[in-house]
């Protein structure tokens, strides 16, 4: 027969002061929220982010952007990678369909990344004319980019 250590039990019980809670059901809710939270969880996130000054057009398609050659047309400039190209206004006024100031700043560009990729995305406003869109488009095509995307939001 066993004494207690502690008088207030009687004899025959060992009062070891610890509380032993029950692993198995608390293994079962943590693999619950885990698989939740795979099921969940996006990993994607925004591989392309949108320039600040541009309302992208609303568009109902699943396919997922890739990076590419990023080109932005906002209200009032063109660039290409953050840096500022020239503005819509003079694009617009000109009645050719190459602009040079584009065509020079792909070419320099590929030139110094020894990038041989034909793809480029074309962030665009949704006020933005479509003379303008067109005439990116045709100096890409001039700097030896065949593959366009044009960056939309979904909808939701």
């Amino acid at each position: 027969m066993m004494l207690s250590k502690n008088p207030r039990f009687g004899l025959g019980h060992a009062d070891t002061g610890t509380f032993r809670p029950q692993l198995t059901s608390l293994v079962d809710v943590m693999a619950i929220i885990l698989i939740f939270l795979i099921k969940t969880f996006s990993t994607e996130g925004n591989i392309i982010t949108p320039s600040s000054d541009l309302e992208l057009p609303v568009s109902t398609s699943d396919k997922k952007p890739t990076p590419r050659w990023s080109i932005e047309i906002s209200r009032n400039a063109i660039l290409s990678d953050g840096a500022y190209i020239t503005s819509t206004e003079g694009v617009a006024k000109r009645d050719s369909l190459l602009m040079p100031e584009l065509y020079k700043w792909l070419l320099t560009m590929r030139r110094l990344r020894a990038d041989t990729t034909s793809k480029a995305l074309i962030q665009c406003d949704k006020e933005v004319p479509y003379a303008i869109v067109k005439k990116v488009m045709y100096t890409c095509s001039k700097a030896k980019f065949t593959d366009f995307s044009v960056l939309v939001i979904k909808e939701e």
